[in-house]
């Protein structure tokens, strides 16, 4: 096989029925939600595309639910990113993503395939596009086998759910989903919405069943999901904890490629964008959702877990960090069930809120051996690590958290989380506030009005 990532080209040996395929990690971007609002420029893309290689990400995979007839926007967002990859002249790889949740017709999805076909910036595989979905159906990929033939030929690695629809199939399921698409090229396990050992197990048996058949296999890797409205559900992932199972699963099974989910999906939590105001973690955007905290701690880590991935061996650590992850109210506080709607919204705590910890999380990538402190309300929690990638964790307790590395009784390391913990309010509304001592987030755009954070009466 030949890969064709923008400018770059990489050749893969074949062995047998699989073939050795460079280790590649994508986005979800949702084209819907850009980090820089409904009237992103070329140039704010482009900064989201370098904020993304400077962890090791590859590109993007573009996330359209929509196209022409109902929601024109899409194609002129993504004619923008495309023109944004080409400018940075980084080989920043994007490939479409077409979401058949509502409105796109198959006609506009063949129209998505054809209008970048031929852009330097999209991702290649033996010279063919590669194409992925999100719920499509075995429809589809009949109708990209009949359409897409010849020298019009696309690389498919859709996302579809099993009959019916499962967020966590279980081995006959995804049986089924193989057998009804066995003419993909390959498969892409959304997998999102479930605790971490779940998605472990999904990710685990789908690479198996995939990988088995000589098909490629991308991976998803989720830090974090809490859904709004109907969807008002929450996963306790511990912090880090589920970030780094996420990243186990993809190594361990042989995955080919990790999908991150998501870039930018503010309204499910999943995200790992640095937004304009990570800093303190209160953007509103366009008026959705109530404040967007930061996951930037999530993405900043993920540096360490997308170098392990690539290369199949831990990396060297060069540099001494704290990630730390926490929320900003207990469990039992409610908060707005529809922020989209604060005047008429019921207070209440999403399903599976009874599960959450009320604990703050440190991970720390260590050089040698440290002790870590973390002090809040009152008290400081202490613990000798090692060298290495070490988790903690530490009661909730009121207050602003402060971490510090100390060796050899001198502090080398030392942050303020940005946000308090209060047992009053909860505007952050069950989710985590994401930070490090890495990669500064970029600054609020001057005069910008992002609101205020909004406390339940």
């Amino acid at each position: 096989m030949v890969f064709i990532a923008a400018s770059l080209v990489c050749v893969a040996v074949s062995e047998g029925k699989n073939a050795v395929v460079p280790k590649m990690v994508f986005a979800h971007y949702m084209v819907a939600y850009p980090t820089k609002g409904p009237g992103a420029s070329v140039e704010d893309y482009m900064n989201e595309m370098r904020a993304a290689q400077a962890r090791g990400i590859d590109g993007f995979a573009l996330n359209c639910a929509g196209w022409l007839e109902k929601e024109p926007h899409y194609k002129d967002r993504v004619n923008k990113i495309y023109q944004a990859a080409k400018d940075l002249g980084t080989g920043f790889s994007l490939f479409p993503s077409a979401d058949f949740a509502t409105w796109l017709t198959e006609e506009e999805f063949i129209d998505m395939v054809e209008s970048y076909r031929n852009h330097p910036n999209q991702l290649k595989v033996d010279g063919k596009p590669v194409i992925s979905t999100w719920n499509s159906k075995e429809k589809h990929t009949e109708r990209v086998r009949s359409e897409f033939t010849g020298d019009r030929a696309v690389f498919f690695v859709p996302f579809i759910y099993s009959r019916p629809a499962n967020e966590l199939p279980g081995v006959a399921e995804i049986e089924q989903v193989f057998y009804d698409n066995s003419t993909a090229d390959g498969f892409f396990y959304f997998g999102a919405a479930g605790n971490p050992a779940e998605l472990d197990r999904v990710v685990r048996s789908t690479a198996k069943k995939w990988k088995s058949e000589g098909k490629l296999f991308m991976a998803p890797v989720t830090p974090f999901y809490r859904g709004y409205g109907k969807n008002y559900r929450v996963f306790e992932t511990r912090g880090f904890e589920g970030l780094a199972l996420g990243w186990k699963s993809a190594i361990e099974s042989g995955a080919d490629w990790v999908e991150i989910v998501t870039w930018n999906d503010w309204g499910e939590s999943s995200y790992v964008a640095p937004h304009h105001r990570s800093m303190d973690g209160r953007q509103y955007w366009g008026g959705h959702w109530g404040a967007v905290l930061s996951h930037t701690g999530y993405l900043d880590l993920s540096k360490y877990f997308i170098k392990w991935f690539k290369t199949g061996q831990a990396p060297a650590i060069e540099q001494d960090a704290v990630f730390y992850a926490y929320r900003l109210h207990p469990k039992t506080i409610p908060s707005y069930v529809n922020p989209l709607n604060i005047k008429e919204s019921a207070l209440g705590r999403p399903m599976g809120a009874e599960k959450l910890v009320d604990a703050v999380y440190v991970a720390v990538l260590l050089t040698a051996p440290a002790t870590l402190e973390i002090a809040l309300g009152g008290t400081t929690a202490r613990f000798d690590l090692p060298a290495g990638f070490s988790q903690v964790q530490t009661p909730m307790k009121s207050g602003t958290p402060v971490f510090r590395l100390l060796r050899n009784d001198t502090v080398i390391v030392e942050k303020s989380g940005e946000l308090e913990i209060s047992p009053t309010h909860a505007w952050g509304n069950f989710n985590y506030f994401a930070g490090s001592t890495l990669l500064s987030p970029p600054e609020p755009t001057p005069g910008e009005n992002l609101g205020q954070p909004r406390t339940p009466e």
